[in-house]
């Protein structure tokens, strides 16, 4: 692993998963055991999950402390319906060539223009909170669906300990999934993005997983 000397895997680490196909899945650490890594069974943005055989070969995406993206290739092995793989070597972990932008669980709330950002109706502005961010893109709920590769634009406030942006943002419907209550998954893709607001919504997201991360290690039974 290029410039550390060791790697640390937790409890509650978000991973991103490529198939052999180059399907994207999202997992979490369950627990380590040993020299093995259990995880939650991955699931796509289509909110379909991974169908595992064992020793199934994929790419595993990870950030490190210093928020650097870093891969290394291993099989997934499932035993008594968990899913594992051994926890990589220092001389497996290698610097992520491609770009990948991991969603994080976090609520935010979000002031979305519905009217299509392509046409001239009187704008319909509706507040939503959110599933999940990432730099690429975000999901919410609704209780009603919208159309998918439908253009809108929205605003988000994101705070940290040390800063506070307001994000105004335009975005494509890439998925918009029935739950079983009856509301409504939508999943959105930034689009016309400047890259210096893509880093600061990417800054936030990793302040979210490594302040999710520490109240883990705080907590005590």
């Amino acid at each position: 692993m290029e410039g550390s000397a060791m790697v640390e895997f937790w409890k509650g680490q978000l991973l991103e998963l490529q198939t052999f196909e180059g399907v994207m899945y999202k997992t979490q650490i369950i627990h380590q055991d040993h020299n093995r890594i259990y995880i939650q069974k991955p699931i796509n943005r289509m909110n379909r999950y991974l169908s595992v055989t064992s020793q199934m070969s994929v790419t595993v995406y990870f950030h490190n402390e210093e928020r650097v993206l870093y891969s290394f290739d291993t099989q997934i092995y499932l035993q008594r319906n968990q899913l594992s793989f051994q926890t990589p070597s220092v001389d497996r972990i290698k610097k992520a060539q491609r770009r990948r932008f991991f969603r994080v669980p976090v609520e935010v709330e979000l002031n979305l223009n519905l009217k299509s950002i392509e046409r001239s109706e009187e704008d319909e502005f509706i507040k939503v909170t959110t599933k999940d961010i990432s730099g690429g893109g975000l999901s919410f709920l609704c209780d009603f669906a919208v159309e998918t590769e439908m253009l809108i634009a929205g605003i988000m406030h994101l705070e940290t300990n040390n800063s506070q942006n307001i994000i105004e943002f335009h975005g494509k419907i890439v998925n918009c999934a029935k739950l079983p209550d009856n509301n409504y998954k939508i999943s959105l893709e930034f689009v016309h993005m400047k890259e210096s607001i893509r880093s600061d919504i990417i800054k936030y997201c990793l302040f979210k997983q490594v302040e999710a991360r520490n109240k883990l290690k705080n907590y005590s039974l």
